[in-house]
């Protein structure tokens, strides 16, 4: 029999695991650098059906636009700064992402 306190304890603990992040085990997650205008790594392979998120971290000294229009995300990166892009399961397919304040700065997702 369970007593009332191991059950506000469960209750307790199941609402930690729903409050968990949202990043998953089957989450594809990228670590992309910026410096001197330049993605590194460039390109990045996904499987299709899993989210993505890009861990972005800026190590120059201008702000970044990490932007792309297909996957439908735009957030800026301050220099010296890191951010995280959580961009929903995508369908197989090359999908561009750049900089928007420096235009040459591009990289590709491949989903397949």
């Amino acid at each position: 029999m369970i007593t009332r306190k191991a059950a506000i304890a469960v209750a307790i603990a199941g609402s930690f695991v729903l409050a968990a992040p949202s990043v998953r085990a089957g989450d594809s997650t990228f670590e992309v650098s910026v410096k001197d205008h330049q993605f590194s790594p460039a390109e990045f392979k996904a499987t299709a059906g899993s989210a993505i998120v890009f861990k972005v971290k800026n190590l120059g000294a201008d702000p970044v636009e990490f932007e792309s229009e297909p996957l439908q995300f735009e957030q800026v990166v301050k220099p010296n700064a890191e951010i995280t892009v959580k961009v929903k399961p995508q369908k197989p397919g090359r999908y561009v992402f750049f900089d928007d304040l420096h235009q040459d700065t591009k990289g590709t997702l491949v989903v397949e």
